[in-house]
């Protein structure tokens, strides 16, 4: 693909805007299935607008809702362009590969401890498995929609019995 084809911002709008519908999607199904439609981004929006953290006020404000949506697309939003612009460094530096999935694996273990704290102080208004569980679904997905994009980041990914360092002069195999 020609390096026009690769701007940061709109491939990074793309997965982030990606991801986004997944989540939402997926507390959508999550909340319906339980009988409380629009519970989850209500709920993170109380926390994140009103700083309530306490178990009551489990009424629906559609205020609140759509303004937790807009943040959610914008963070998403950033956070694919975010992706996006490490996915391109690793693309031109095939050795920084390690330290973008490792950073990528300590901010996702940083998240899920952020959404743990929230669930418990919240008292489990906030549910933890939905938004860690929605969270992985957004992460394949953008990272899916990142190799398609990056088939060198996708052939470099995978290993082979070739590709594997040898002492000079042992046997292969």
């Amino acid at each position: 693909m020609d390096a026009q084809e690769h701007s940061t911002v709109r491939e990074g709008l793309i997965a982030g805007l990606l991801g986004a519908a997944i989540v939402a999607a997926w507390y959508f199904v999550f909340d319906a299935a339980a009988g409380r439609p629009f519970h989850t981004p209500n709920a993170l929006g109380k926390v994140f607008f009103r700083g309530e953290f306490g178990p009551g006020g489990r009424e629906i404000v559609p205020g609140i809702v759509a303004g937790y949506t807009v943040l959610h697309l914008i963070m998403f939003a950033l956070g694919g362009i975010a992706l996006t612009f490490l996915a391109h460094l690793a693309t031109r530096n095939l050795g920084l590969r390690m330290g973008i999935w490792m950073g990528l694996v300590v901010a996702f273990c940083l998240f899920s401890g952020l959404i743990f704290m929230l669930s418990t102080a919240s008292g489990e208004r906030i549910p933890l498995w939905s938004v860690v569980g929605g969270s992985l679904a957004a992460v394949a997905a953008m990272g899916w929609y990142l190799l398609r994009r990056h088939p060198r980041l996708a052939a470099n990914a995978q290993l082979s019995d070739e590709s594997t360092p040898h002492a000079p002069g042992a046997p292969r195999g």
